[in-house]
């Protein structure tokens, strides 16, 4: 059961996602041509995140699954996002959304793993300190 409220996270997000695609028009004025591009890339780069910590934090397969099974549920819920919006008046389905969501899962992937490595890195024990007898023996060394 702990394993899931992993996942509660991106579960809130997605439905953010959602209730935002409900409305019929995009809630601010786009200040230039492209910028609901950039709106989707950022949001699902926070799925794609958030994903990520579910995916990693609760599944134990390794780096490449892990990343498949991140990327083609975070590119799924995308695709159900964009027919999602062929039922809303005012809306409707675009595929360089979908792909611009796709990429903002990659990034998003990338930054929760680039994240995810530095804090790893920062405790881990540096040499000086593995010298020192600081360390326990089954380190790994």
């Amino acid at each position: 059961m702990k394993k899931l409220l992993y996942f509660l996270p991106a579960l809130l997000y997605y439905g953010l996602i959602f209730l935002l695609s409900s409305r019929s028009s995009f809630p601010v004025q786009e200040p230039f041509s492209g910028f609901d591009k950039i709106v989707h890339g950022a949001e699902f780069g926070g799925l794609g995140f958030l994903l990520a910590f579910g995916f990693f934090k609760s599944l134990e397969f390794s780096l490449p699954r892990n990343i498949l099974l991140i990327f083609s549920s975070g590119v799924g819920l995308g695709v159900m996002d964009e027919i999602h919006q062929s039922f809303v008046p005012g809306r409707n389905p675009d595929p360089w959304d979908a792909a611009v969501d796709a990429l903002g899962i990659a990034l998003g992937i990338l930054l929760y793993w680039l994240i995810s490595g530095m804090t790893k890195r920062r405790n881990r024990p540096g040499p000086s300190e593995r010298r020192r007898g600081r360390v326990l023996p089954d380190d790994g060394e």
